[in-house]
């Protein structure tokens, strides 16, 4: 798919409807806590497709490959060393399957889950050379966009997002934002509205907001941001908020 026509399709609709938390569903099919559900791309293929299709059935538009943390420097934390590859192919084949035409499939891209300086020692080639590995095998296997999700710090997205935008798909940009006093932050302290004004301007075909809040606070962040962008907006919200029990 072309960026041209991913737009014309907004602009005819008005929204595309995407899917909800795959992990979710996952989990409640029997994934262990902590355990990456790339782990189930390769061992449990059929509950993978199954939570794709049953969002299909429920009628999202765009549904995510199961590929979050497909990056290989995440892949290497969670036991996948060396199989960047085969998790982001088969992912893709499964979505694909799910999808059956029915909705688009975008390759789902997250946060490594290494540090840049001052946090951490990672450095931007070695991010930008992990985004670079994933996204290829995503293009390669034909997902119709790239959705880069969940990113905490402005230049973690940025380098995910040459590295989606080089492959010449459509791509979707995402941070995730927590209300202060002061305004609206990523945890790295990136404000709402000069974030997403930055991702749209280094060439992102629609940027928001994804993860840790619910439907009301995300749409006031939507309505603070939405004046000084011309990018489409992202808008994933949490379906609740996790509670305390004894």
């Amino acid at each position: 798919m072309r960026a041209a026509e991913l737009l014309r399709r907004l602009d005819q609709r008005g929204a595309l409807l995407l899917d909800g938390g795959l992990g979710t569903l996952l989990m409640a099919a029997g994934l262990e806590p902590g355990r990456a559900p790339e782990w189930w791309v390769l061992e449990r293929p059929d509950a993978v497709r199954e939570a794709h299709r049953a969002y299909v059935e429920a009628g999202s538009e765009v549904i995510h490959a199961c590929c979050f943390g497909g990056s290989p420097v995440k892949l290497e934390a969670a036991g996948l060393a060396g199989r960047c590859r085969e998790v982001n192919a088969r992912a893709v084949q499964l979505a694909r399957e799910a999808a059956a035409g029915r909705a688009l499939v975008a390759g789902d891209v997250g946060p490594t889950g290494r540090f840049l300086p001052p946090l951490g020692d990672a450095t931007p080639e070695l991010l930008a050379a992990a985004y670079r590995e994933q996204v290829e095998v995503l293009a390669g296997e034909g997902v119709d966009l790239i959705s880069i999700e969940t990113m905490i710090d402005l230049r973690e997205a940025q380098l995910a997002l040459a590295a989606a935008l080089a492959t010449g798909l459509p791509v979707l940009c995402a941070l995730t934002f927590e209300a202060r006093p002061r305004g609206v932050f990523t945890i790295m302290g990136d404000r709402l509205e000069a974030a997403l004004a930055a991702l749209a301007a280094a060439g992102a075909h629609a940027v928001g907001c994804n993860c840790s809040v619910t439907s009301e606070p995300m749409l006031k962040m939507v309505q603070a941001a939405r004046p000084g962008l011309t990018a489409p907006i992202v808008a994933q919200p949490n379906a609740g908020q996790p509670r305390v029990t004894p």
